[in-house]
């Protein structure tokens, strides 16, 4: 059908005016919720490893900061750097399983693989350590946000509870330990096989990346079920 000279165009469909920049902004936000989603409602992924030297030694070791309890029926041990966002983004969902899983144990294994200052990040948790400080310290840093530095760290550290000379004397005097621990992470990262943080060790399997509330109970679960490695 012709339309009438001087007769107003019909009006478009709203969808077709829609800027593309704003519909790309729109997407993207829906593509950040539909992933934050999938962290909260899948079902972890992973495999199931036997009880190798190096599996019963990452998850039979006393030696790294942990939390929980002493006689676990699940061990999870978590690698992590301070600059990982997705390590960030998940963190607190640890927090919130020791807090209603009196069974399960919590070791964490601080792999600085970002740079300097995730390794300066991991040296001060870990010397706060010394000082019974390390999971305030860590919540802390994980929660921090912006460009990490030299004072920032430091500056999160004491803010945390950790007294500000001991922590500078503890990096001085146990460097050699430090990085004893951290060589020791770095390598059974290696064993295992591991690409990035975070990756979790739940009882016998290796789940690589973000875990949210419920695929981390639900990897305790299956766990749980499983038993250890053998």
């Amino acid at each position: 059908m012709r339309r009438r000279y001087g007769a107003p165009e019909p009006r478009r469909p709203y969808i077709r005016r829609v800027k593309p920049a704003r519909l790309s902004l729109a997407l993207a936000v829906a593509a950040g919720l539909a992933g934050y989603a999938w962290l909260q409602w899948s079902p972890p992924p992973g495999r199931k490893l036997e009880a190798s030297p190096a599996v019963t030694k990452v998850l039979g070791d006393r030696g790294s900061p942990a939390a929980g309890a002493a006689t676990p029926d699940v061990t999870v041990v978590v690698f992590t750097d301070y600059q990982c966002p997705v390590c960030k983004a998940t963190d607190p969902a640890i927090t919130r399983l020791l807090a209603v899983d009196p069974n399960v144990r919590v070791v964490w294994k601080d792999w600085p693989i970002r740079g300097p200052m995730s390794d300066l990040a991991a040296r001060t948790a870990l010397a706060a350590h010394r000082q019974g400080q390390y999971l305030p310290v860590h919540d802390a840093l994980m929660a921090a946000r912006g460009q990490l530095t030299p004072a920032r760290i430091a500056d999160v550290a004491v803010e945390a509870g950790a007294d500000r000379e001991r922590l500078a004397a503890d990096l001085r005097d146990h460097a050699r330990e430090i990085d004893e621990q951290l060589s020791g992470h770095k390598l059974q990262a290696f064993s295992l096989g591991l690409q990035g943080t975070p990756t979790y060790l739940v009882g016998p399997y290796l789940i690589q990346g973000g875990l949210g509330d419920r695929a981390l109970a639900s990897a305790v679960a299956r766990a749980r079920r499983s038993g250890p490695p053998r």
